[in-house]
């Protein structure tokens, strides 16, 4: 069991690290080109490496795997209690950005437009995962979902304490922005990156 969980870790590790070698470059141009903010690209990047666990470890798939597999379940709860773990997990998952997103960005400080990003971000994923060997279930879609909103009650609970808080200036079309640089580099460039470091650790 340890040993199923440190591969795992060490998984995402390289996972995540294949992306940052092209992410951490491309972001900090960007802030050369047009955040022109050092404290905003840092926050940034954060978001955008967590971007990238999810990418992994949800994943979704990329130039050197993709595959139709229609592997669908429709029906709410099915299964869910056998797999709970999976579940609790899934849940995790999503509380950071519920988070993170009305920190970083007051036009995610009303509940519905951070649940809208959580849903689209997980319906997104799951149309996804039809070019994948992994499963569209619509208990993906309940668990992310909930797992945003915990989150947001989180981050509220923070901003009413914190009332003044207020990490960036940054515009809601940054968010898609990085939404949009993050797959782009997993699903073009970091396949590659990841096959080359896993042959030096194998």
């Amino acid at each position: 069991m340890e040993e199923i969980a440190l591969y795992r870790l060490l998984s995402m590790g390289i996972e995540v690290f294949s992306a940052a070698i092209i992410l951490l470059p491309a972001l900090f141009l960007l802030n050369r080109l047009l955040y022109h903010d050092i404290k905003k690209t840092i926050e940034y990047i954060v978001f955008s490496l967590y971007l990238t666990a999810v990418y992994a470890v949800v994943g979704l798939p990329s130039v050197m795997n993709l595959q139709i597999d229609l592997c669908f379940n429709f029906i709410p709860f099915f299964d869910m209690v056998a797999d709970f773990k999976n579940a609790v997990l899934n849940v995790v998952l999503f509380i950071p950005l519920g988070i993170i997103l009305p920190l970083l960005w007051e036009d995610f400080r009303g509940i519905k437009k951070s649940l809208l990003m959580g849903l689209g971000m997980t319906l997104t994923i799951e149309v996804l995962q039809i070019f994948t060997f992994r499963t569209t279930d619509i208990n993906d879609l309940i668990t992310n979902v909930t797992g945003t909103l915990i989150g947001y009650y989180i981050a509220n609970m923070i901003i009413r304490k914190n009332p003044k808080i207020s990490f960036t200036n940054g515009r809601k079309s940054e968010v898609f922005q990085l939404f949009a640089i993050t797959f782009g580099i997993m699903f073009f460039v970091q396949p590659f990156i990841s096959s080359m470091l896993w042959e030096f650790f194998l």
